[in-house]
């Protein structure tokens, strides 16, 4: 970890909620994943993922009265807009790159905006700050890189002891598709190819896939293909590569349960519909009991 730049939150590992077994050799942090040591991936994640429509629903969650923790803030595509609309937010991300890239950003914007923002490089399973939150939040599958379920239970213990009584914790998961999730008849995902524009006339062609699925364990080994065309008619490929956690609705249920929580909304989208059998989300609202 390096040392914290000027306005930045130190997180020093502390004991967890979890009081179970202790963590064999391949249940260690989860750090299989690229972007955290590629300051290219966290670039090319501002430009693919510019568009995401789920910025109205983590405004209207966000509380007048108090601060929100985001995990897994990454490169502040959640956390800078909060910011901007007046809202006191601290971000964690373990990935020194996104945090760069957030910082980067952040020293662009107004002093009154910067004033409202805290950065903290640190796990989500081992944070420990000096302060509790009104609002704890995990966009965009942040809690499904988490894989294993003794690490799941630390990452909600520390929510447990960071929210104020009141507060609310809220995670953004995929609803799982069985049919989706198994291996199917063979695909690169090239089929499904986006295109989107980036910088200094470039653009990126973008597509996802599963290179392994490994059922006893509910993660597919996952990868993005960024393939990156140059103005002059060069092209090659970036690989990210992460492996993805799926929890059922039940399941979270259960480990919130075990957690010291209660689940007090499901939603199904952004626009908060009632979660279903077809939502292609699934997010949860929990609030801390004693």
């Amino acid at each position: 970890m390096r040392p914290p730049q000027p306005g930045t939150l130190r997180a020093d590992p502390v004991p967890a909620r979890y009081d179970g077994p202790a963590m064999t050799a391949h249940e260690q942090p989860d750090i299989e994943y690229d972007a955290y040591d590629s300051a290219e991936l966290a670039e090319i994640y501002d430009a693919v993922y510019a568009d995401r429509d789920d910025g109205a629903f983590w405004a209207a969650l966000a509380p007048d009265d108090g601060a929100t923790l985001e995990l897994a803030c990454g490169t502040g595509r959640v956390l800078l807009p909060l910011a901007r609309a007046g809202y006191e937010i601290v971000g964690l991300d373990l990935s020194a790159q996104m945090l760069d890239r957030c910082r980067a950003a952040l020293a662009a914007e107004p002093a009154e905006v910067r004033a409202r923002v805290r950065l903290v490089q640190a796990d989500m399973t081992s944070f420990a700050l000096d302060r509790r939150f009104a609002l704890i939040t995990s966009p965009f599958r942040g809690f499904q890189h988490v894989t294993s379920v003794e690490r799941q239970l630390a990452c909600l213990g520390r929510c447990h002891a960071h929210l104020l009584p009141e507060g609310r914790l809220v995670l953004d998961l995929f609803n799982p598709d069985p049919a989706l999730l198994y291996e199917h008849g063979y695909s690169d995902g090239e089929e499904t190819a986006e295109t989107v524009p980036w910088s200094s006339g470039r653009t990126i062609r973008w597509w996802g896939r599963v290179t392994e699925y490994q059922r006893a364990r509910q993660v597919n080994q996952c990868e993005m293909i960024y393939e990156i065309a140059e103005p002059g008619g060069a092209v090659r490929r970036v690989t990210e590569r992460f492996p993805m956690r799926y929890l059922f609705r039940h399941e979270v249920e259960h480990l919130l349960a075990r957690s010291g929580f209660v689940v007090e909304a499901l939603y199904g989208d952004y626009d908060r519909s009632p979660y279903g059998d077809d939502s292609p989300e699934l997010i949860v609202v929990a609030r801390p009991i004693s």
